[in-house]
């Protein structure tokens, strides 16, 4: 079968390429954010990785990621984790503006298992690897014994945004987006879940 791939739980080995699917997921936004906490002399792409690849404490850390590959080739990665509940407490005057209503959306989605990203590189978009990816995605939820998965989604995203209704997957919430330094996105960031059966 052409779009056959094998899905594996990510090692730290893939950290570069994990950074790469987090700011393409994303649309830049994460490779902005980096760069206003990377260290004199160091990219915002370099303190990404680094962070993946090493800060435990962060969602971002590697072992949260699944990587699917065709031909030991990279196709894609996802990132998810079961989000608290209570939600925890955050010092909005620390963290950049851009992620205030990503936040606000994902502390509507405690007790959800968040899909945080999910990205299939360019020249394999189109030959139905995402069905495949997200199916591996609700799997991996529901074996954690959650029994809702949560996502968010900008609605200027009209692919992904229809791509998701069409696996039953609706609308919870939303809210405005703020555009970073360089973005040419608007429009609402959209809060999706569905119950997994």
């Amino acid at each position: 079968m052409k779009n056959m791939m094998h899905i594996r739980k990510a090692s730290i080995e893939d950290s570069t390429n994990l950074a790469l699917c987090l700011d393409m997921a994303a649309r830049g936004l994460s490779a902005w954010g980096w760069g206003q906490f990377a260290q004199k002399g160091q990219s915002p792409f370099e303190f990404g990785r680094e962070r993946i690849r090493t800060d435990n404490s962060s969602n971002l850390y590697f072992e949260n990621w699944f990587v699917a590959e065709k031909n030991n080739k990279l196709i894609g990665a996802f990132l998810g984790f079961i989000v608290e509940d209570p939600y925890p407490v955050r010092d909005f005057d620390t963290i950049p503006k851009y992620f205030h209503p990503i936040i606000e959306l994902e502390k509507c989605a405690s007790g959800c298992w968040l899909l945080q990203a999910i990205s299939i590189l360019p020249e394999f978009r189109g030959k139905g690897y995402a069905k495949h990816l997200l199916k591996k995605v609700e799997e991996v939820a529901k074996n954690t014994g959650i029994d809702k998965i949560a996502l968010q989604v900008e609605d200027e995203n009209t692919v992904a945004f229809s791509f998701y209704e069409k696996s039953n997957y609706r609308e919870v919430d939303r809210r405005p987006s703020i555009p970073f330094p360089g973005s040419q996105d608007s429009g609402d960031y959209i809060l999706m879940s569905k119950c997994l059966d």
